[in-house]
């Protein structure tokens, strides 16, 4: 009895005492860091404005029956606080997965995309200039790593797909170095707006994951073949483009 108590005490504190979160090793081709399959996920998540500096922007994150999907939006104002005279931008909202919990020993965790190449989201958009918001260990907890989230069928739903070494290191929105994502040390992720446009902004999300560079390809595959069928005046643009280079190169 005795012996079954220690065996159990050594796996959890073995459990507890890692200091990453690595994907399953028989589904090294994606690590979904969240999938919006009901309301209940939503507490996986928190939303911050420039509210917390006084600015009039608002943002909600909610669960939409009708798409089956996490609706992040709300209305951005560029106001500034006219009480807090230092403050010299605003203009944000965002959302981000919660900061993982320590383990055992009071030590920070992490996810671990090492065998990954890509960030993958389903989402369905509007026309807002979005950001992709990767929190790595940094030397700022304040940095942050930023890409742009291209929509290219708005009101549509797509499969928006990242390399990971093309994020930027950013810090207060403005880039810092060419410094790439530590993989092994990802803490969290989100999206963000911060286009300094003032209105209504409203994104749709299934869905986002690390992703290898077959599953990357397979997506981009869909993607095309999604926009050879389609009449959206933007994919076509993009497709004439692409067929345009292809002529190019063979020239």
């Amino acid at each position: 009895m005795i012996a079954d108590y220690v065996s159990k005490l050594s796996k959890l504190m073995g459990a507890s005492v890692k200091k990453s979160v690595s994907p399953d090793l028989k589904k090294l081709n994606e690590f979904t860091m969240l999938h919006f399959t009901g309301p209940e996920v939503l507490k996986e998540c928190i939303t911050r404005s420039d509210k917390e500096i006084g600015g009039y922007s608002t943002v909600s994150l909610d669960w939409d029956r009708k798409e089956r999907a996490a609706h992040f939006h709300g209305n951005l104002s560029l106001d500034l606080p006219p009480s807090r005279p230092e403050v010299q931008r605003s203009g944000y909202a965002m959302f981000r997965t919660r900061d993982p919990p320590k383990n055992f020993l009071d030590e920070e965790t992490y996810w671990d995309w090492q065998t990954l190449s890509h960030v993958a989201l389903r989402v369905k958009g509007d026309r807002r200039k979005y950001l992709v918001n990767i929190q790595s260990k940094t030397a700022l907890p304040t940095e942050i790593h930023q890409h742009r989230l291209f929509l290219y069928n708005p009101g549509e739903w797509e499969v928006a797909v990242i390399p990971i070494n093309q994020f930027l290191l950013t810090h207060w929105g403005r880039v810092e170095s060419l410094q790439e994502v530590e993989k092994d040390k990802v803490r969290t992720i989100g999206i963000g707006l911060l286009d300094r446009r003032y209105g209504p902004y409203s994104l749709y999300v299934d869905w986002i994951k690390a992703i290898s560079d077959d599953e990357a390809e397979r997506y981009i595959a869909e993607g095309r073949a999604k926009a050879a069928k389609s009449t959206n005046p933007e994919l076509l643009l993009e497709k004439r483009i692409a067929e345009s280079r292809k002529r190019e190169m063979e020239l």
